[in-house]
């Protein structure tokens, strides 16, 4: 999207990934908890064998509440469709 909160980092296996997972953040919907609470899960899940799509979006405080997050989060995940060499599969 075009707001900064709009953007997700894509942390991809070393090996033949077993599919990709969606990496989701908690923290309340507050602005002050970001996507770096996602990032140990998809370095994890990266090296067990799963390339991991980690979102952000607007929270609380920074645009977000119902319904844009919940729109942020659903866009984000369809921008998965554009990014070549995914295994969507699983």
């Amino acid at each position: 999207g075009k707001d900064r909160s709009q953007f997700a980092e894509l942390t991809r296996t070393r090996v033949t990934a077993k599919g990709v997972v969606v990496v989701i953040h908690g923290g309340f919907w507050r602005s002050e908890y970001d996507l770096s609470l996602g990032r140990p899960l998809a370095t994890s899940l990266a090296e067990n064998g799963w390339d991991a799509y980690n979102l952000e979006y607007r929270r609380v405080g920074n645009g977000g509440g119902w319904p844009a997050t919940f729109d942020d989060v659903s866009n984000g995940i369809d921008a998965l469709a554009g990014i070549d060499g995914l295994d969507r599969s699983k």
